[in-house]
């Protein structure tokens, strides 16, 4: 029976596979055009560069006429619409595409029928792109005249996930196909069934190698699924004959609901659980300290109050027969703190010239310990990234710290013969906007910077110095475990401000939503709590081929939930799904107030950042 339910989930994988939501590529080998025809309309887009705005014929290939949708496209940061829209409004560069109700309000999620990011070809999407559909359903990867053709992964509708190659948009080559219900195959596939051998992983950890011929299995040693350690409970179910043998159990992201969430979740089966986590990168960078540390805080934008995860849990029998449901109930082995500090850079600027000095924000659940900062000095280029060979590495002792800390890099400076004497007392003033350039050379030669001459950069009327490093330090968790951490970053800071006469003047001192979801079971994670069990209330008729309990899921801080859902059946039987790890991203907000601010200013409002 499981050989037929895996044949019968490849075969809907290779037919949804054929469906995207910028077009419908073809599930036909490539021999023929995909049906569709050309969408036009005339667009508002914004040119960054000059600040304005343009209005211009916007064309792209609908691959679903028959359902009147509309569209808007949208070039990626750093493209204008001219880089991405040929002179006749063809779209060819990379942008997001999202099609949606017709008639409908660009800011409602719901009417969004798909949405493209990506790179786009001739209207198509045609290079490195990822497609999320309405019904749940992601496509991502690289793709060839709209369908996908090459290494990609797509998600159907069910959480049900293939990775590996793609050929016209059908699964061809080597791959691997991860069932919600964390069963995973490696192998061969051929027009999107399994096809040679390959290696099977069932829920409970069994391995065993098979044969298959076009989606059936011919051969192997495939265990008899009482061999699957989720199967418990009494005698008829050990012995065959019981619910718990013919039921299997998904865990996975509800995904059309996260579609409408501020804050996004994915699932992913792996070896030994299935892994609920963040779909931003920025936010897994900040969870495990992979990325660099910037201005950019977590903390700011969606509203932390309210960021549930959405999930599914789906049982149903591999031979379309019933099962009468007793109960259902939610084993959670550990509910733990994550106290990994979250950091970003607090830049100082205005108020006086020399502010050689920014801060640290910790938006994490627990203290940073010993900190130790290596730093050089670096030019950089137009968008902020360092270009040539940085000065020599400086290091400082930071300590340890909460909400935050004051970081001045005042004594690297003085080591690296920089007069800031001159620069603490000095005040800059020049004739004019024209004349900065001649005002900076004057500054220049006569004020030592040392070291750091070769890496002054200039921002409006300000004087910059750019830097580059890491933060060593240390954190640990509930239990005392100590981390060692280590993380790159990037500040600027100001070294003097020239002030023009018509800008003199004093100034005073320095200084997401969540869709309704009233069907969900509300699960709340209690921090520190270790194997207890949450009740599952099963609703309507229990005795069913399929069942589905939707779940919103949160906790009050940062944390990882381990648990598995127990199907308990009428005959005594009992199955448990796959382990389920549950990464919980909630930041909390920084209460820290940085104590450099300077007892009085001289600079006006809007020079150099004066605010």
């Amino acid at each position: 029976m499981r050989a037929m339910a895996a044949a019968s989930l490849l075969a809907a994988l290779m037919l949804s596979t054929s469906l995207t939501g910028t077009g419908q590529a073809f599930a036909n080998g490539g021999n023929s055009q995909p049906a569709g025809a050309w969408a036009e309309r005339v667009q508002v887009l914004y040119q960054s560069r000059s600040r304005s705005v343009l209005r211009r014929m916007v064309r792209v290939w609908d691959f679903h006429p028959e359902k009147n949708l509309d569209f808007t496209w949208e070039p990626a940061a750093g493209q204008s619409p001219d880089q991405t829209i040929a002179e006749d409004g063809t779209v060819n560069g990379k942008g997001r595409l999202v099609w949606r109700v017709r008639g409908s309000a660009n800011y409602d999620p719901k009417t969004v029928y798909s949405s493209y990011f990506g790179d786009v070809r001739n209207g198509r999407p045609d290079g490195q792109g990822r497609l999320e559909l309405r019904s749940g359903e992601v496509f991502d990867g690289l793709w060839l005249e709209g369908e996908l053709n090459g290494k990609g992964i797509h998600i159907d509708a069910e959480g049900n996930r293939y990775e590996g190659q793609f050929v016209a948009g059908i699964p061809n080559g080597e791959g691997r196909l991860m069932s919600k219900t964390g069963e995973i195959f490696a192998g061969s596939f051929v027009d999107g069934l399994k096809n040679g051998k390959g290696e099977s992983r069932l829920a409970g950890g069994t391995v065993y190698q098979s044969q298959w011929v076009m989606g059936k299995e011919v051969g192997g040693s495939r265990p008899d699924v009482l061999a699957d350690a989720r199967v418990g409970g009494l005698l008829n179910a050990q012995t065959g004959g019981g619910d718990a043998d013919k039921v299997e159990i998904g865990v996975v992201v509800d995904q059309r609901m996260t579609q409408q969430s501020d804050m996004q979740y994915q699932h992913l089966v792996r070896d030994e659980d299935i892994a609920i986590y963040p779909q931003e990168n920025n936010y897994n960078d900040a969870w495990n300290g992979t990325g660099q540390i910037s201005t950019s805080n977590v903390y700011e934008g969606p509203n932390w109050e309210d960021t549930p995860a959405f999930a599914e849990v789906d049982l149903k029998t591999t031979d379309q027969s019933k099962f009468k449901l007793d109960s259902l109930e939610m084993k959670v082995a550990a509910s733990d703190a994550y106290r990994k500090p979250m950091l970003s850079i607090s830049e100082h600027f205005g108020c006086i010239g020399f502010r050689p000095d920014f801060s640290v924000m910790n938006s994490g659940w627990g203290e940073a310990k010993d900190m130790k900062m290596s730093i050089q000095f670096t030019t950089v280029d137009e968008e902020g990234n360092p270009t040539g060979q940085p000065s020599r590495m400086f290091t400082k002792d930071i300590g340890g710290f909460g909400d935050g800390v004051d970081v001045s890099i005042k004594s690297v400076l003085d080591e690296a013969g920089v007069d800031t004497a001159s620069l603490e007392t000095g005040r800059f003033p020049c004739p004019s906007v024209d004349s900065l350039n001649v005002c900076r050379s004057q500054l220049t030669n006569k004020i030592k910077f040392g070291e750091v001459g070769d890496y002054l950069g200039n921002f409006n009327q300000a004087m910059t110095l750019n830097a580059i490093g890491k933060f060593d330090y240390s954190w640990a968790d509930d239990e005392g475990n100590i981390t060692q951490q280590s993380e790159p970053f990037r500040a600027q800071m100001t070294m003097a401000v020239f002030e023009v006469p018509e800008s003199m003047a004093e100034c005073g001192d320095g200084g997401g939503g969540t869709p309704e979801a009233m069907r969900y079971q509300n699960i709340e994670f209690p921090i520190g709590k270790h194997d207890y069990t949450i009740a599952m209330p099963v609703r309507g008729n229990k005795n069913i081929s399929a069942y589905t309990a939707r779940l919103k899921m949160w906790s009050a801080m940062s944390s990882i939930h381990r648990f598995s859902i127990a199907a308990h059946f009428a005959d005594g039987s009992v199955r448990e799904s796959k382990p389920v790890t549950f990464f919980y991203f909630r930041p909390k907000q920084s209460l820290f107030e940085t104590k450099t601010e300077p007892a009085a200013c001289y600079l006006p409002r809007g020079m150099a950042g004066c605010g």
